[in-house]
């Protein structure tokens, strides 16, 4: 199939859990029974892992019903071993669904960081709308009080200066 790997064995639960912990890996392939645990059990301890690989099942001894709940419960792949021959496709295929997840994902990150700052933006806009406003508010009460209070000193200085009866009715 002209695929070019290197693979790392784990015949017991400790030596699965100490190649987990000392090295990353491109894909996961297992039987269902494993000696001392199962495929689910190895599953458990692979989807605690920050970057958890794909996980293919290869194996003879597990029945539809199994599968489908292996499925469900993440992992990637079933392959029976009677056609292991699919076997490099079952692997590019678990790799393309792999890799398009982790980009899904990215996007999905990328998407919510930039509704986060879309939403800082919009707070920040209605922030200096708000002190805006504050400020011509501000700026047209001290324009209207400052001409009233000059109003008042003119009507109080005709009022001082004038002997008119009609004006001084009027001020």
């Amino acid at each position: 199939s002209q695929l070019h790997f290197s693979i790392a064995r784990a015949d017991d639960k400790q030596s699965l859990l100490a190649s987990l912990l000392g090295q990353e890996f491109d894909i996961v392939l297992m039987d269902y029974r494993l000696p001392g645990f199962t495929a689910m059990d190895a599953w458990a301890e692979l989807s605690k892992l920050s970057a958890t690989p794909p996980c293919v099942i290869v194996s003879g001894a597990i029945g539809e019903a199994a599968a489908v709940a292996a499925i469900q419960s993440g992992i990637t792949d079933y392959l029976h071993k009677d056609n292991l021959n699919e076997l490099a496709r079952v692997i590019l295929r678990a790799l393309k669904l792999h890799q398009s997840e982790k980009e899904r994902q990215r996007t999905a990150d990328a998407l919510q960081e930039s509704e986060l700052r879309i939403s800082e933006l919009a707070r920040h806009l209605q922030s200096s709308l708000e002190q805006e406003r504050a400020a011509i508010s501000r700026e047209i009460h001290d324009e209207i009080g400052g001409a009233l209070a000059a109003m008042k000193l003119d009507v109080a200085w005709m009022k001082r200066h004038s002997e008119s009866p009609e004006i001084l009715e009027r001020v």
